[in-house]
């Protein structure tokens, strides 16, 4: 009987998933959806920007798949390195297998904050 193999995870999805990145992208895509939703003006702007990426990302890989799928052998190798490398710096930075601290969700208002001052405006929880 054969027995599947899961395929190593790409460098990419173990980055995503490092608690540290993850929870960052968390605190980041709240503040982004909240100062979006406190700013009518702004929020039209970003949501016709987010409409552009995403067309710009899908006529991208559309014309990069031919060019993917005929690199994957070499995309495959490349992963097994970059993965290799990754553990690598997960042990020698324990932190990036913790989440963001409290305190930095605090300091990024904070910052997103002034920010917004300096603009003429203010952020309001």
């Amino acid at each position: 009987a054969l027995v599947a193999v899961d395929p190593q995870p790409s460098v990419v999805t173990r980055v995503a998933n490092l608690p540290l990145v993850s929870s960052t992208y968390d605190l980041v895509s709240s503040a982004y959806v909240s100062t979006k939703d406190q700013y009518p003006y702004l929020k039209s702007v970003c949501e016709m920007a987010e409409k552009g990426v995403k067309t710009m990302t899908s006529v991208a890989v559309t014309g990069a798949l031919p060019i993917i799928q005929k690199l994957e052998p070499q995309i495959a190798v490349a992963n097994t390195y970059a993965c290799k490398g990754l553990d690598r710096i997960e042990e020698k930075l324990p932190i990036l297998n913790q989440p963001t601290a409290q305190e930095n969700t605090c300091f990024l208002t904070l910052e997103l904050d002034l920010f917004l001052k300096d603009s003429g405006h203010s952020l309001t929880f």
